[in-house]
């Protein structure tokens, strides 16, 4: 394998390699990652050097059994290639064969992308922005992006801030479907372009902009934390409460502190939790109902974990309970958490008072992977095996362990291998059972 070469070349060399037709690499990829959205022409455009897979790196390392740093190194020769020369002179252009327009639904076609390409370039790279960070859209849009970026008091505006919005939900969607690590370069260069934007903007759009880079940045924090990268999802937390203080957008402050409280359970930090619990529960601002529920919620745990207080557990679960049937819509900030994610939620603290039976049934009654994303499926499943090691049963417990850290690799989750370990160390009591066994050998493979 020559690892100096250029990713098209080395993907393609890989490939063959591994006695593969590009048909083959499509099918492979869909099925690591879930989606239908890799074809055998999208895997030709890449091994030509039409477009550029930075998103699906992660993805095509699994498939072509390569160390995923091999493929970066050579992503990062590629960019350094995409900068002007010491004659100022630019690289041909790399373009996509056809795309499709996400407004008109129209094919879009080499012409079309070559007009555009040298104001791409300049405009994206001299905002440090790559414009792969952005892939699904048309060239209409990219213009209206890059127009922005040079002039945004002229062109930044409502539309851009949808758009931008727009492609936070999709790398949000990625993650569900193959974990962090093919969305964070993603969400790094939407960042990058909204805070460039943001700086010349109107007051008004600046604020929006804001607004939105402080969800690009709690989304960052959450790649992260998943990733089991303590400091940096640590970093962007902090950046997006900054951005969120800036925005005047009180609500975002009370949900990233939310989120610190959930990073410290992590750690089973029950001080540092129910403080953030209860900033977030009397602060300020108005939460919408999703949030204000998980917060009950999460104060609840840090009762069980702190005191083994039954009675204020049961009556802050009882709180949240109320508080989710009063939310009405199914959109917006907190969104996320229904009746599925607040039930495994009452079973980890019932786990934490003593009570794994009942945090059992409740598993058992909502931890299904028609609910949750395969990620969040997994995460689950490890507490579901620590709840099966406190009733003294090591076979459902290595059992479940075992799926979860299957999961746990596929989706890069580090905190969901963290919790595998933890189920681990429960087991040491009946390590000599063959369950246990093949727990442990697939940990330490």
């Amino acid at each position: 394998m020559n690892t100096a070469a250029e990713l098209p070349a080395l993907l393609k060399q890989l490939r063959e390699q591994a006695e593969m037709s590009q048909s083959d690499l499509a099918a492979r990829l869909c099925a690591i990652t879930g989606t239908a959205t890799v074809t055998r022409a999208e895997v030709s455009r890449w091994e030509r050097g039409r477009r550029r897979p930075e998103a699906w790196l992660a993805a095509l390392a699994a498939g072509l059994d390569v160390e995923r740093s091999v493929l970066e190194a050579a992503a990062e020769r590629d960019r350094r290639r995409a900068l002007p020369d010491a004659r100022g002179m630019w690289p041909q252009p790399i373009v996509a064969e056809a795309l499709p327009s996400q407004q008109t639904g129209t094919v879009e076609t080499d012409d079309e992308w070559t007009r555009v390409s040298e104001l791409l370039r300049r405009t994206f790279l001299k905002r440090g922005v790559a414009a792969i960070t952005l892939p699904t859209v048309g060239v209409a849009e990219l213009q209206h992006i890059a127009a922005a970026l040079e002039d945004a008091r002229r062109y930044a505006d409502a539309a851009l801030v949808e758009h931008f919005r727009r492609r936070i939900d999709e790398a949000a969607g990625l993650d569900r479907t193959v974990g962090a690590a093919a969305s964070i370069p993603i969400v790094l260069g939407l960042v990058t372009a909204i805070d460039q934007t943001a700086r010349d903007a109107r007051p008004d759009v600046r604020r929006a902009l804001l607004r939105t880079a402080a969800l690009a940045a709690e989304l960052l924090g959450w790649f992260y934390r998943d990733l089991g990268a303590g400091h940096p999802a640590g970093y962007w937390r902090d950046r997006a409460m900054e951005w969120a203080q800036t925005a005047a957008d009180s609500a975002m402050q009370g949900y990233v502190l939310l989120k610190k409280a959930q990073a410290a359970w992590d750690e089973r930090d029950a001080v540092g939790m129910m403080a953030f619990v209860q900033a977030v529960q009397e602060g300020p601002w108005r939460l919408p109902p999703h949030v204000q529920a998980e917060a009950a919620q999460q104060a609840a745990r840090a009762h069980a974990m702190l005191d083994q207080d039954v009675t204020a557990m049961e009556s802050e679960i009882e709180q949240a309970r109320e508080l989710l049937t009063e939310a009405t819509s199914s959109a917006g900030m907190g969104s996320h958490f229904n009746k599925a994610l607040f039930e495994l939620q009452v079973a980890i603290c019932h786990a934490e008072v003593g009570r794994p039976d009942r945090a059992l049934e409740l598993y058992e009654a909502h931890l299904t992977q028609a609910a949750f994303s395969k990620r969040d499926f997994g995460y689950f499943l490890s507490l579901k095996g620590a709840a099966y090691a406190a009733t003294k049963d090591p076979d459902n417990a290595a059992a479940s362990a075992l799926s979860a850290l299957e999961i746990a690799r596929a989706t890069d989750s580090a905190r969901t291998h963290r919790e595998v370990l933890r189920v681990v160390g429960r087991l040491r009591t009946w390590r000599q059972r063959p369950a246990v066994q093949e727990l442990r050998q697939a940990v330490l493979a």
